[in-house]
């Protein structure tokens, strides 16, 4: 019984469809085809911090060695902040315990994921244009730009926030401008003073008002990995967005206008990442992105009239997108993944809606409360009234307000709730940890 032996087509090349392909391989899930639209698999943007629950996933998977030899080691502390005028430091959030968040550059940590994926899944320059039911053969034909069609059982959408899969479910809402748009660049260690260079050692906040700094210690030493990524969150109106895509590029003079003034440290990452932008093809420029989310949806997948065993499903940003104030956009599909394809091949009976509706109970309360939480956390990072802490920001309201994220097991979860409906109820409990 179960899904095991089903035809699954991942829609979507990038950390989402990336985290299952892992996801089915531990899972037992053989029958998969992965299917991304880019003609080779890459990832833009900076950084990407990997917290605690999504870390013990990818040690299970057997990454760990391949992930800490790009990444960041045992961070200082999960977080610092400093004062946006005076960079003094007002209170830091301990790490969740181990493994400990990882900071790692997103094309590294997808090299990372794809390594264990066998070739003959992997399929690019794939840009999906249609799906459609074929009552005749009874499977999921889908068609893509290049004049290619697919057959599959099982479709899982992991194309993201724009995602076309989620569209042809029907959903024709809107995302939603944040009100900040992101600046993304790097620094490296060598073109910052001891002391910065330092202080960069750790993740790190500057709040200002309506506005915040964060840097992350991407790499290490010994991969010739390690800089500083640097993350601007600023408060600007849309009117003044003029490009056609979310993500373009703009001057680090117009970052830099919006820190004039603040700490020595800030002006020396300003600097840092005109001196980094100098040497790359585009001179002076760094990545610009406009911050859009999606409200969550009341259901993420359908199952085909008369067909039980086949149906479309959403996976990370296509269904449940996360603003990044929490770091949690990665991370909740890694734990999506590997909820997902434990059903599939667990599950006892054939009907594959009762599969659905379970993984959506299961993954659905958190994803809506991290949404819901990282946009509060943004909020409390770009604050009115910045100087200083409060009763809602300080270090212990702030790690007390992230623990039920980081110290969740997925799995547990999933082998406890679904113990009556998986194929022999004594499946294991608590199996990422046992690994580790």
């Amino acid at each position: 019984m179960g899904f095991g032996n089903k035809r699954i087509a991942l829609i979507g090349g990038g950390l989402g469809g990336i985290s299952f392909a892992n996801a089915a391989l531990y899972a037992g899930l053989e029958n998969i085809q992965l299917y991304e639209q880019a003609p080779e698999f890459t990832e833009v943007g900076a950084g990407v911090n990997i917290t605690k629950n999504a870390n013990v996933i990818l040690d299970a998977y057997g990454l760990k060695d391949a992930m800490r030899w790009k990444s960041s080691h045992e961070p200082p502390c999960y977080m610092e902040y400093r004062n946006f005028k005076t960079g003094e430091v007002f209170g830091q959030i301990d790490e969740f315990g181990n493994p400990s968040s990882r900071q790692i550059h997103r094309a590294h940590l997808l090299e990372v994921m794809k390594e264990r994926v066998p070739q003959s899944t992997l399929n690019t320059g794939k840009r999906l244009t249609g799906i459609e039911w074929d009552a005749a053969s009874k499977e999921y034909s889908i068609s893509f730009q290049d004049g290619t069609v697919a057959a599959a059982d099982i479709i899982i959408g992991c194309d993201g926030i724009k995602s076309a899969v989620r569209a042809h479910l029907g959903f024709a809402d809107h995302p939603n401008y944040s009100g900040q748009m992101i600046y993304r660049g790097y620094v490296e260690y060598s073109d910052l003073s001891p002391v910065a260079a330092k202080e960069l050692r750790k993740t790190v906040v500057y709040r200002g008002k309506q506005r915040h700094i964060l840097t992350l210690p991407i790499g290490n030493e010994e991969s010739k990995t390690a800089r500083v990524g640097v993350i601007g969150f600023m408060t600007e109106p849309l009117e003044d967005w003029v490009s056609e895509s979310w993500m373009a590029k703009a001057p680090v003079d117009k970052l830099a206008e919006h820190v004039e003034g603040w700490a020595p440290t800030v002006q020396e990452i300003i600097e840092g990442l005109r001196l980094n932008a100098e040497r790359g093809p585009d001179k002076g420029l760094i990545l610009k992105q406009a911050l859009y989310v999606r409200d969550p949806i009341p259901k993420w997948y359908q199952v085909q009239k008369g067909e039980v065993g086949s149906g479309i499903i959403l996976l990370g940003d296509s269904a449940h997108s996360t603003l990044p104030h929490q770091g949690q956009g990665t991370c909740m599909a890694i734990e999506s993944g590997v909820a997902l394809a434990t059903i599939l091949k667990n599950w006892e009976g054939d009907n594959l809606e009762d599969a659905f509706a379970f993984y959506q109970s299961i993954r659905k309360p958190r994803t809506d409360k991290v949404t819901k939480t990282s946009a509060e956390a943004g909020k409390l990072a770009s604050a009115d009234v910045p100087e200083g802490t409060s009763q809602d920001f300080n270090p212990e309201a702030l790690r007390e307000r992230m623990k039920w994220i980081m110290n969740y097991d997925v799995l547990k979860d999933v082998y406890e709730k679904g113990a009556d409906f998986f194929e022999g109820s004594e499946k294991r409990e608590g199996l990422i940890q046992a690994q580790l």
